[in-house]
């Protein structure tokens, strides 16, 4: 594990995908009063001190382009961590509108006592990456794997032997992906039958 203890810690959200299974643009979908992106952007401000990031195009945000931008986000990461150096980068998708305070506050208080690099059991996201040179060249090696199939988050954070975390089983909820209008339509009424 990288001992490097980077204060400055970015938040970002992924977003830079074409939502092709979901028909229109995740990040613009209504989210309790506003766009999923500007509720992901929140989300993350409030648990960090300096603005976060949208890895993606968007005009109305401060934003961190794809590089490669048919890669998947495995190339946000590669952008963000090239345009962030010597930073640590909490990355949050687009498309987990449960991820909730509690499990980022978990997350980070992970990185605080033992600088490093974390993802979470049974979901990869949200990830912990340190914007390190070794980081950085490890992400660009899996990204030029002739096979799509190998060029995958899980095998990158494979490679720099990131930490595995295990969450608490109240959780799991919170880690749902919503890639199409049945999982979109899922979250919304588990979130109006909580309320």
């Amino acid at each position: 594990m990288d001992t490097n203890c980077f204060v400055t810690i970015t938040g970002v959200v992924l977003a830079g995908g074409q939502s092709r299974r979901m028909g229109q643009d995740k990040a613009k979908l209504n989210w309790q009063g506003r766009s999923l992106l500007a509720a992901q952007l929140q989300l993350l401000e409030s648990v960090l001190p300096t603005p976060a990031l949208v890895s993606g195009s968007y005009s109305e945000f401060n934003c961190i382009a794809d590089q490669q931008p048919s890669l998947g986000p495995l190339s946000g990461l590669a952008s963000c961590l090239e345009a962030l150096p010597e930073q640590c980068c909490l990355f949050i998708p687009v498309d987990m509108p449960l991820i909730h305070q509690q499990l980022l506050h978990y997350l980070l208080e992970q990185y605080r006592a033992a600088p490093g690099n974390y993802f979470c059991e049974n979901s990869v996201f949200p990830i912990i990456v340190q914007s390190t040179q070794a980081n950085r060249a490890s992400l660009q090696a899996v990204l030029d794997y002739p096979q799509a199939k190998q060029r995958s988050i899980k095998t990158f954070l494979h490679s720099i032997k990131a930490t595995e975390l295990s969450l608490p089983s109240q959780w799991a909820g919170a880690l749902v992906n919503t890639n199409t209008p049945q999982q979109w339509q899922q979250v919304q009424q588990f979130v109006g039958d909580k309320s």
